[in-house]
């Protein structure tokens, strides 16, 4: 199934989106903190023009705490296909592992090397039309990701980019202050903060 989500900036608090949308019929349908490990074999030659290209060589070991105490540890590959530099649509692989520290070690035996972490906290609201999930990223900010449920398989680069927008418009329907950005890709913007600071 090729997915197709949008990834935005949003300028209120997290206590103001509740407010806006709350207003407006949604709840709170899951809360999840989520911490991801980015590995590669390529992480000698990441640089800033190329990292696009070594995150799309990454695995994540990823670990989702629920609220309500449900822990699921599993084993990502992401293959997103881009135009230009916008995720047109992606497939993923899921592996379910029992033990983060483990399969942490076997990638390192394999010649895997983290390249990044990412720790978010996301609320996931409702209205039962749509969800939309709030992450609060460290180091970047509040970010809205909305995905599409349909699937893409056999639509066009062009239709999928149009869609995108249609889903934009569709969020800013509910009065929250976001940019207009689509794809705020989480790993390349803090990794493009790291070679700033560096």
């Amino acid at each position: 199934m090729k997915q197709v989500e949008i990834t935005t900036r949003v300028r209120n608090t997290i206590k103001e989106v509740d407010e806006i949308l709350s207003k407006q019929g949604f709840k709170i349908i899951r809360k999840f903190q989520m911490e991801d490990n980015y590995k590669t074999f390529y992480v000698n030659d990441l640089n800033k023009n190329n990292v696009l290209d070594i995150l799309s060589k990454c695995v994540i070991i990823r670990y989702l705490k629920m609220s309500n105490g449900k822990v699921v540890k599993v084993l990502t590959y992401k293959n997103k296909k881009y135009d230009k530099s916008t995720v047109l649509y992606e497939e993923k692989i899921e592996v379910n592992i029992d033990n983060i520290n483990n399969a942490d070690k076997l990638l390192d035996a394999l010649g895997f090397k983290t390249i990044l972490k990412i720790n978010n906290n996301s609320v996931v609201y409702s209205n039962n039309k749509i969800e939309l999930c709030f992450q609060n990223i460290e180091g970047l900010g509040l970010l809205l990701e909305y995905e599409n449920s349909k699937d893409f398989t056999g639509f066009s680069n062009e239709d999928i980019l149009k869609e995108k927008q249609k889903m934009l418009e569709e969020i800013k329907q509910y009065n929250l202050d976001i940019t207009n950005e689509i794809d705020v890709k989480k790993a390349f913007e803090l990794i493009k903060e790291n070679f700033k600071d560096g």
